[in-house]
């Protein structure tokens, strides 16, 4: 670990004191991480690095989940890396997988501002050289047209390349242009179709495209709640809870679909379980629940 001022070990005896109290003074983003955990290997370094850089900007807290299990069972840590985010003793933010260090900067940015540097920061490339991380940056800001706009402008000049399209993809989800989106992994050269990245992508697509943004989950959940037989209920309280970052209880209720009405929507609950294995890439999930599914169609 670096050597920083700026980087704790959490563990269930600090976690009150560095987190919530702390938060009261500097924003504190927890890392929830495993060792068996690929991914959270990638976005370690890039955390402890943006700490220092960032200069007490932010305190980064690590919490190994396999020593800790009663904290992240408590914050309902479904997903690993988990990053979240605390001010004044409250969740402000978070977001699950190991983004790059691009995207990660535009969250922090966002969130807590830029760096404390006591220097002037050299820009690694001129402004405007880098349309994705200025796109990211609006996204994250919650100006998803921005970032659209500034995506399609530097897909036109270079259309095959590939950071320029999975990030139009993702942009366009959020905004329910489910047919840019699809056009974007189509335009992917087929090698990269494979990655873990445009995977993700897929699968939230395939998730968005049953999404019904007229209703609220909290009214979707209540027509569960009066009819827990409904397999249409079900079928939209998965969906909502997929996109709403549940994935657990999202492929609680589609395997739930299943094994009571397998055929609802021409096999849609085994499809969008499938596009869900594709979200959460190596996460050991995947693999408890291709065992549960197999269980049930055999």
């Amino acid at each position: 670990m670096t050597d920083s001022p700026f980087i704790v070990h959490l563990d269930e005896q600090n976690f009150m004191q560095v987190v919530v109290e702390g938060s009261d003074t500097t924003p504190v983003l927890v890392d929830f991480w495993a060792d068996w955990c690929a991914p959270c290997k990638n976005l370690m370094p890039i955390l402890e690095k943006l700490a220092v850089e960032y200069n007490g900007a932010f305190i980064l807290a690590k919490l190994d989940t396999e020593a800790n299990p009663n904290v992240a069972q408590q914050l309902g840590i479904r997903s690993l890396p988990t990053v979240k985010l605390f001010k004044d003793r409250a969740l402000v933010n978070e977001f699950m997988g190991a983004l790059p260090e691009a995207e990660v900067r535009a969250f922090l940015d966002a969130n807590v501002g830029p760096a404390l540097t006591d220097e002037p920061v050299e820009e690694e490339e001129p402004a405007g050289d880098n349309p994705v991380s200025s796109a990211m940056a609006l996204f994250e800001q919650g100006d998803a047209e921005g970032a659209k706009a500034i995506l399609q402008a530097a897909q036109a000049e270079d259309p095959e390349n590939v950071e320029t399209l999975l990030a139009l993809g993702q942009v366009c989800v959020s905004t329910g242009d489910i047919e840019t989106a699809e056009s974007c992994l189509k335009a992917l050269p087929e090698d990269d179709r494979k990655g873990a990245k445009a995977l993700r992508l897929s699968g939230i697509l395939e998730i968005a495209k049953d999404s019904d943004t007229t209703v609220s989950p909290a009214a979707l959940q209540a027509a569960l709640e009066k009819d827990p037989a409904s397999s249409e209920a079900r079928y939209n309280v998965a969906i909502a809870q997929s996109l709403g970052g549940d994935i657990q209880g999202a492929m609680d209720n589609l395997l739930k679909l299943v094994q009571t009405d397998p055929e609802y929507k021409e096999g849609a609950p085994r499809a969008k379980l499938l596009a869900l294995f594709n979200v959460l890439g190596d996460d050991p999930l995947v693999g408890q629940y291709r065992r549960k599914l197999f269980a049930l169609l055999h």
